[in-house]
């Protein structure tokens, strides 16, 4: 058995016990070890299943529940396998009876033997074992050890498919395998603060004559063992108790060991054949089992567990009858465990990997968590749905013209949704474990909400960050964006945690003016209101001669000398735009808005900024991927802007955008946002303004 165990210095090491030690020194070994989700689950179940065979299990309810708080020993456990009754039930090589394989197989082993890789469900890949030969010729030779642990995983997780036997061994049902007992659902195992703290948990109570008996081997006396041949070949047997499902025997195995030179026992052939197959499982066999819509929960690949994870805190549900299960037990106890989630991921016969994950438990919360996975979950399905609308909008915008057949393809490649539930997957846990201990419930779920719409806007952004920056790319990546802020924001879909996470979340902070800049603007502003035709019109002809003279005194005001630029290309562009227009407006004195707001000013009637083909086609080019902003367009704006009598930008906000273009600044974003989505930007600064109790 894999086990770590504590040394004398207190530290944890990996250990390989016996079954009497591990039985012996349970109350000390903090738990087993095995890098295999599904090996942890086959090695508890071959100790629970011993301890049903051995008798050592509580009877009651109230038994099971002395068991767990006075930590009832296990070591009884070792004292009755040690006795004669089980000499030999226990041998891995036993010549009659080898444990957990079928005699019968021997005589063919030596001949029709094959290499042990197809023992291991996660080496061969594949259940039917005919598809590939690889597994033939591979070199590697488990131990024993290794052996039997891969033997216990393939009773119960084999994904089925057909055997490499022959029809006249033992009949044509035995060239066929069904999948195993725990293939098609999710297992569940409480995790305690020690090995036998974890037994104990989980050992149901029943009675002594309703548990059955282990299977050691297919040559175990049982008057109801499955035949491969005649009529009955193809029934399956009723289960007679927890020792006997713990211990059922999904395949027909034989093992052939070998000594090596330096003296080493490995497994050199095995041969694998059909296994028992078994009636549907009653209720008070379903101990761990979670349900989902009347069925036992289990893995998907595009469905992660914590995805279902309310049903686990839902209790007992009247739906399942399964009376007292596992799960109301542990509401009894007054502590927090982990429930281990155990479940096989497959493509039709095909062996995918495992999905494990693990979930807090308190008896004394139940309610309170299941209320949080609950909830939690539905947020982030809606989160989701969310981010593929934002995804579709930035596709349809981006690729207008792409064929039917891939445009399912590119708005999963926008949304990136593998990546998303991820990033949720963290938040979810999180949500978990503080509600699990004993946080205030109402501010772990708004930490969620905060968490979840920064997390999906974030996803959004990286995803599609694929689009290019200008033109098309820029317009579809900011209303997706927008679309995204909406829905999130959406009253009707999501609580009221999520206005304040939307806001807090999306708000830029409003670009504020300088003091060099508010100076410039101010010294602009006084050129027009004193009619100075001289300095402005030397700002606009470059041999006039007091145009050396006007630009010192625009370049002034630059707090570097890296800023003169942008102050001499704002004091050019003000007096472009203020050239003969004699005007006393303050508002067309000092301008509104950023340059991305005036270009949504050019245009006639309804047809302005985005609408206006001719507008888009010029904020495009303002917008491009460069060191700086082209003067060219930048003056061909401001003509336009002229022309349709419309409100220039503000000066002094200008001059500081032109400034941290080259500085990384998100200046290209906010010009974005206020030519394609003013009103997400609108909406946005209204709510961070709008007080909150």
């Amino acid at each position: 058995m894999p086990a770590l165990t504590i040394g004398s210095d207190l530290g944890k090491r990996f250990q390989l016990l016996n079954l009497l030690e591990t039985f012996e020194r349970a109350e000390d070994i903090p738990g087993l070890a095995h890098q295999s989700p599904g090996a942890l689950i086959a090695l508890h179940d071959l100790l629970l299943g011993l301890m049903y065979e051995t008798g050592v299990h509580p009877r009651t309810q109230e038994q099971w529940r002395e068991w767990v708080e006075d930590r009832h020993p296990l070591d009884e456990v070792a004292k009755v396998l040690s006795g004669s009754e089980y000499d030999g039930r226990l041998d891995l090589f036993h010549p009659e009876r080898p444990f957990g394989q079928n005699p019968a197989l021997l005589p063919f082993l030596g001949r029709h033997g094959y290499g042990p890789a197809q023992l291991d469900i996660e080496r061969a890949r594949d259940g039917a074992q005919l598809v590939e030969h690889v597994h033939l010729h591979h070199e590697r030779r488990p131990a024993p050890h290794e052996a039997l642990v891969a033997m216990l995983v393939l009773h119960g997780y084999d994904t089925g498919g057909r055997m490499m036997a022959q029809n006249n061994w033992m009949g044509r049902a035995f060239t066929y395998g069904a999948a195993g007992r725990n293939t098609l659902r999710a297992r569940n195992l409480v995790i305690g603060s020690s090995l036998a703290d974890t037994l104990r948990l989980n050992i149901a109570p029943v009675a002594r004559s309703a548990a059955g008996r282990f299977n050691f081997s297919w040559a175990d006396p049982r008057p109801d063992r499955r035949v491969f041949t005649g009529p009955s070949a193809g029934r399956g047997r009723p289960v007679a108790g927890p020792a006997d499902l713990h211990s059922w025997l999904g395949r027909s195995v034989a093992l052939a060991p070998v000594r090596r030179a330096d003296g080493e026992v490995v497994v050199d052939r095995v041969l694998v054949g059909a296994g028992e197959l078994m009636t549907p499982l009653p209720p008070q066999l379903l101990q761990d089992a979670v349900m989902v819509a009347g069925r036992p929960q289990q893995a998907h690949i595009d469905r992660a567990l914590w995805r279902t994870s309310p049903a686990l805190y839902a209790g007992v549900d009247p739906q399942n009858a399964k009376g007292c299960d596992l799960f109301s037990r542990l509401e009894e106890l007054g502590r927090r465990v982990e429930i281990l989630a155990v479940g096989l991921l497959t493509s039709k016969s095909s062996f995918v990997g495992w999905v494990s994950e693990t979930f807090p438990f308190v008896g004394g919360l139940r309610e309170e968590l299941y209320l949080a996975a609950t909830d939690g979950a539905r947020w982030c399905e809606k989160a989701e749905r969310a981010a593929a609308g934002a995804a579709a909008v930035a596709r349809d915008i981006a690729f207008p013209r792409v064929r039917p057949d891939e445009r399912k393809r590119l708005a999963a490649r926008l949304l990136a949704a593998p990546l998303l539930w991820a990033r949720f997957e963290d938040l979810f846990r999180r949500l978990l474990d503080e509600v699990a201990s004993g946080d205030c419930e109402k501010a772990a779920r708004a930490r969620f909400a905060i968490g979840l719409v920064e997390t999906t806007r974030t996803s959004m952004q990286e995803s599609l960050s694929c689009l290019p920056e200008t033109g098309t790319g820029l317009q579809a990546r900011l209303r997706a964006l927008a679309f995204l802020d909406g829905a999130l924001s959406n009253a009707r879909a999501f609580p009221p945690e999520f206005l304040e996470a939307t806001v807090s979340a999306t708000t830029v902070a409003p670009a504020v003016p300088t003091d060099g800049s508010r100076a410039l603007a101010a010294w602009l502003a006084d050129l027009v209101s004193s009619r100075n035709h001289t300095l402005l019109k030397a700002l606009t002809v470059t041999e006039h001669p007091f145009t050396v003279e006007a630009e010192a005194m625009a370049t002034r005001f630059a707090p570097t000398d890296a800023d003169r630029g942008a102050h001499l290309l704002t004091a050019r562009l003000f007096a472009r735009y203020h050239r003969s227009i004699p005007t006393t407006d303050p508002v067309r004195i000092f301008g509104s808005g950023d340059l991305g707001s005036a270009c949504r000013r050019i245009g006639a009637g309804r047809d302005r900024g985005a609408r206006d083909p001719g507008v888009e086609r010029l904020f495009r080019l303002l917008v491009m991927t460069g060191r700086k902003v082209e003067e060219t367009y930048l003056m061909r704006a401001m003509e336009r802007l002229r022309t349709a009598n419309a409100v220039p930008p503000h000066w002094a906000t200008l001059a500081d955008d032109l400034a941290g273009w080259t500085r990384g600044k998100d200046v290209r974003e906010r010009w974005g946002e206020s030519f394609y989505t003013p009103g997400a930007r609108a909406r946005r600064k209204a709510a961070a303004t709008t007080p909150t109790a």
